[in-house]
């Protein structure tokens, strides 16, 4: 799509130089017109001539005074370089004001052909590109689909209040003893694998026998049972077999061979110890929650809970399967720019979440996009479906709503309402948060006019899994 500057340093041109044209607008396809502009030879001509003239007060030519070379002499010399360079300022000026005067929207850059400036004739250049496809929504109301009730279980129901005894989990100071099973320890590690340095800082090591969480294999098992007066250990340890160390992580060579283990020799130094109280489940645990008075009435909150965040799941997975739905009513055109671009946003977000750079990893993103490509396609032909129902339905997002919109992102953060909304005024996502209430109302809207069906799926093992997900959330 052309840029915003691009469009307004083209009009400020056009308007010092009134530049004349004739356009004509081809439609190719439902996604693609190709505009074709033609400029008189007078308007050509009065840019040659002022390409010379600007040439010729800059150039040196042998035998000629600066700003003395005539004009057959810089044909000569220059004449394909100046041919170029006006052609593209003529595609420059003109093209902007092309789209703008046929109402046109690009989505993507414009795809020039032309065979340069023909002396004496007019400029005609013609240029492919791609819009956004005039869908016309029909039969969108009353759509019947199919919704599950939402469901949850004792074992998640368990899992939740695991995972709030853990929020209460305390951590106090190790005093009077040797390290224990249940205690954390952080800790600096300074040594070798191998011939190989090893430098690790504030490492946390739980001395978990059943599940330890170390930096290295067998590194909780000594540290259990040590004194605490003891603020630096040396350690050895022998790492098993194909045992992946962090040399990974520092880009250290590692050709070495670890089919027969590795000595590690460590200087281990003691930062914090800490014992791990986990409080019992009682009915004390449940009133020092805040929630419930009882243990039984915590689980009762946490099973309601489960089913409300279920019932949301259930709800968002009702409104994809109305848009598939819609989709099979309403034919909407592929665009494929639309389609590259949500690719390039998936795929950078992709590598962004797993800390990979994209310049030296060398993953074969043209593979992952073709993996992908199906689903971009329907997720680009359902945000232009949905936006012709909210154009056509006439949904707008007030003031109020993207007010109450920044509330919720600032409430969620722990900042000032004024912060978060300077930071999305800076950053230029107003706009999309903008879109995205729009979308979210008028997917309400074909909700609350189409024909929901609650009935158990055919298939309990995605239900299954996705219970047990929230759960562990």
């Amino acid at each position: 799509m052309m840029s915003s500057v691009t469009e307004q340093e083209s009009a400020e041109q056009i308007g010092e130089i009134a530049l004349q044209m004739s356009v004509t607008v081809e439609r190719t396809s439902d996604v693609e017109r190709r505009v074709a502009v033609e400029i008189p030879w007078d308007e050509v001509s009065t840019r040659l001539e002022e390409a010379y003239r600007e040439l010729g007060q800059g150039v040196t030519v042998k035998g000629f005074r600066k700003g003395k070379v005539p004009r057959r002499m810089l044909e000569q010399l220059f004449g394909k370089h100046v041919n170029s360079e006006v052609a593209q300022r003529l595609r420059h000026d003109s093209i902007s004001k092309a789209l703008t005067d046929n109402e046109l929207a690009p989505v993507s850059e414009p795809q020039f052909e032309d065979d340069g400036i023909v002396d004496g004739d007019a400029f005609r250049y013609a240029a492919v590109l791609q819009v956004v496809p005039e869908v016309e929504p029909k039969d969108y109301f009353g759509v019947t689909v199919k919704q599950r009730p939402a469901k949850t279980s004792d074992e998640a129901i368990e899992r939740s209040l695991e995972g709030k005894r853990r929020q209460f989990t305390e951590y106090l100071p190790i005093e009077g003893r040797n390290t224990a099973p249940g205690d954390v320890i952080t800790v600096d590690i300074l040594g070798k694998i191998g011939d190989r340095p090893l430098s690790l800082d504030n490492q946390r090591v739980e001395l978990d026998a059943s599940s330890p969480i170390e930096p290295l294999p067998g590194l909780a098992a000594k540290l259990t049972g040590i004194s605490l007066e003891e603020e630096e250990l040396d350690i050895k340890l022998t790492l098993p077999a194909h045992h992946h160390d962090h040399d990974h992580e520092h880009g250290e060579d590692c050709d070495h061979d670890h089919d027969h283990g590795e000595e590690a020799r460590l200087l281990v130094t003691i930062k914090d110890a800490r014992q791990k109280v986990v409080p019992e489940l009682d009915d004390d645990f449940a009133k020092d929650t805040g929630e419930a008075e009882s243990l039984a009435e915590l689980r009762e909150v946490l099973r309601k809970e489960l089913l409300e965040a279920d019932e949301k799941r259930a709800v968002e997975e009702a409104k994809s399967a109305l848009v598939k739905e819609l989709l099979k009513i309403n034919e909407v055109p592929v665009v494929p720019a639309l389609v590259d671009r949500h690719l390039e946003r998936m795929i950078s977000m992709q590598l962004a979440m797993f800390g990979i750079d994209r310049r030296t990893a060398g993953i074969d993103e043209e593979a992952l996009k073709d993996r992908a490509r199906g689903d971009a396609e329907e997720t680009v032909q359902s945000m232009l479906l949905i936006e012709a129902i909210a154009k056509a339905e006439k949904v707008e997002v007030t003031d109020a709503d993207i007010t109450a919109k920044l509330e919720e992102i600032a409430e969620q953060r722990g900042q000032a309402v004024a912060k978060v909304r300077a930071e999305y005024e800076k950053e230029g996502r107003l706009l999309g948060i903008r879109a995205a209430l729009r979308e979210e109302k008028t997917l309400d809207l074909l909700m609350s006019k189409a024909n929901i069906v609650v009935e158990e799926p055919s298939d309990n093992a995605e239900e299954s899994d996705n219970t047990e997900a929230d759960a562990e959330s």
